[in-house]
């Protein structure tokens, strides 16, 4: 509808305060609600940063990333996702997959996973559209090489032992070997090692390269039909180290076992002698160990670090602890096969998979009333040669009786004191479990009684607990000699334990008494009767009473030839 004729200001002015309250008031009388959300956080940058700019390739090294987003003002920006990503092989584990509250930061800890070739990972981190790169380098890898002695037309080798910076082997990775400009393709071994074979030019030298690790190393040969370049300075400091200083002996056939042998040498200011002329042996193997030498007791030339290596891989006999020496015998000048101007050694231990057992007891037992048994504990300890311990090894037990006795204990004073007693040895003279009448007439059943004496079931060998009987860290294995109450001193035992280790067996025994508690022997008789107070091999009809005389005669299995001076009945 159209109003005709002036507007009064006044009124309107009033209708429009009266429409602008009705508008901003709902049906109950409160304000309207927002129906807006709040808009997420985001980032206008990251600021990315590293803690070293390089990491070892030891596996134990890593670098600390720390990303901070930030806004418009420069102000940090928390719950902003964030991805740290690497390359090469790398790996990171990052704090979160979002910036912290407050400080607006996540970290990342780089490592270089299982790959400890030198190289340059790249470290990628984005958050929505922005992305920043940082860079982190591994070093740390070695190639060492060691040339054969080199005659025109015939086959040479070189040497190579890969290993990260704190000597330890590269095993399984890629070697490219470059010689007059044919590339061979290799694997290094489970000891970093790869062997590379070649036919001598007639050239006078020739350069061989070779890469591995993402390093690489360049060696001249000088072949016989040339002349070696002379050391480049006086040696003042020889030196010869082993890695491994301990070593397995390889079984037939085998090299998979060896040692990589080092020389240094280092003139004045500690700087590095090239070409010193070194031969390597096994100072003249006094033990009669054995093994070989790469280099065969041919020169070796140290190179531009003034290194000269060889390998020693040993055969199938142990040396003892530190008992094989390795020798370098050098001179900055050449000198004849069997003399040794000067020398530096290294000893090794070549350890045979072997086993040394050792039986420990403290001489205590106890009591087990529900089962009428007692238990006696042993300890058995499994060493390899050199007196390491073996974990993991299933340690056997296992008890002869080779005797029992006869007789009683009485009632002597205020104790007990033991009747007459008679030896006998076990009937099972040839251990067969059977008793037997030989071929020479003799019988084992001396005293008649139509069993074997002693019965093998007096005493038994178990481990502790489940599993005990399987070394430990410690290479011990725990078992327990278990052994009914009343038959406690009138067997003798031994016990014989065997491991076996890559087929090598070792065994140790003991033997003795079933030990019985001193305490009960010793307490007045009023106190109850002993468990153990009569042989359970008395054949008297008179229970409790011991013969005084009881015959014995020698019995022969003329089989085995074993002998055993059996009981006869008592009278």
């Amino acid at each position: 509808m159209k109003f005709q004729g002036k507007t009064n200001s006044k009124t309107t002015a009033i209708a429009l305060a009266a429409t602008a309250l009705l508008g901003a008031c709902s049906a109950g009388g409160g304000p309207t609600k927002s129906t807006g959300t709040t808009p997420p956080p985001t980032a206008s940058d990251l600021v990315v940063s590293v803690d070293k700019s390089s990491i070892a390739d030891t596996g134990a090294d890593t670098a600390t990333i720390t990303v901070t987003a930030v806004d418009s003002s420069r102000n940090a920006v928390g719950n902003i996702p964030v991805t740290i990503t690497p390359d090469r092989n790398a790996i990171v584990s990052a704090s979160g997959t979002t910036t912290a509250t407050g400080t607006g930061v996540v970290t990342g800890t780089l490592s270089i996973g299982s790959d400890k070739s030198d190289r340059t990972i790249d470290v990628v981190v984005t958050s929505g559209s922005i992305s920043k790169t940082i860079h982190v380098a591994v070093t740390g890898a070695q190639l060492q090489a060691t040339a054969g002695s080199a005659t025109p037309g015939q086959t040479a080798t070189v040497q190579y032992a890969l290993a990260d910076k704190n000597n330890v082997s590269i095993a399984n990775e890629p070697i490219v070997i470059t010689m007059s400009g044919t590339t061979t393709n290799g694997v290094t071994d489970a000891n970093g090692a790869y062997t590379y074979s070649y036919t001598v030019p007639s050239t006078a030298s020739v350069d061989i390269s070779a890469t591995a690790a993402g390093v690489t190393t360049d060696t001249p040969i000088t072949t016989s039909s040339g002349t070696t370049s002379a050391a480049t300075g006086t040696v003042t400091s020889a030196s010869v180290a082993a890695n491994p200083a301990t070593v397995a002996v390889n079984t037939a056939g085998s090299t998979v076992n060896s040692v990589n042998v080092r020389g240094l040498f280092l003139g004045a200011g500690n700087s590095p002698i090239q070409y010193v002329r070194v031969r390597f042996d096994l100072n003249g193997d006094p033990n009669g160990i054995g093994g070989a030498l790469t280099s065969s007791g041919g020169y070796v030339y140290t190179d531009a670090n003034g290194v000269a290596q060889t390998t020693y891989t040993p055969g199938a006999r142990g040396s003892g602890n530190q008992q094989l020496t390795i020798r370098a015998c050098w001179s900055e000048t050449d000198f004849a096969a069997g003399t040794c101007p000067n020398a530096a050694t290294a000893n090794v231990t070549v350890a045979q998979n072997g086993v040394s057992i050792s039986i420990f007891t403290n001489g205590k037992i106890t009591p087990d009333d529900n089962k009428l048994v007692y238990n006696a504990p042993y300890t058995v300890q499994v060493v390899d040669s050199v007196g390491q311990p073996i974990k993991g090894v299933l340690v056997t037990g296992s008890v002869d009786l080779p005797r029992y006795y006869r007789g009683n204990w009485v009632p002597f004073g205020t104790s007990w004191g033991l009747n007459t007693v008679n030896v006998c040895d076990n009937e099972d003279i040839n251990r067969n479990a059977v008793l037997e009448t030989y071929s020479n007439g003799q019988k084992e059943d001396q005293n008649n009684s139509g069993k074997i004496e002693p019965y093998a079931a007096d005493a038994a060998i178990t481990p502790q607990s489940v599993g005990s009987d399987t070394t430990d860290s410690f290479g011990l294995a725990y078992f327990n000699l278990q052994y009914g109450q009343n038959v406690a001193g009138w067997d003798d035992f031994t016990l014989t334990f065997s491991a076996l280790v890559s087929g090598t067996e070792g065994k140790a025994s003991t033997s003795g008494n079933l030990p019985y508690p001193a305490a009960l022997v010793d307490a007045a008789p009023s106190a109850g009767d002993l468990p153990f107070k009569n042989s359970p091999y008395n054949l008297t009809s008179a229970p409790g009473v011991a013969a005084t005389h009881v015959l014995t005669v020698t019995v022969t299995d003329p089989n085995t030839h074993r002998s055993g001076v059996l009981c006869q009945a008592q009278p």
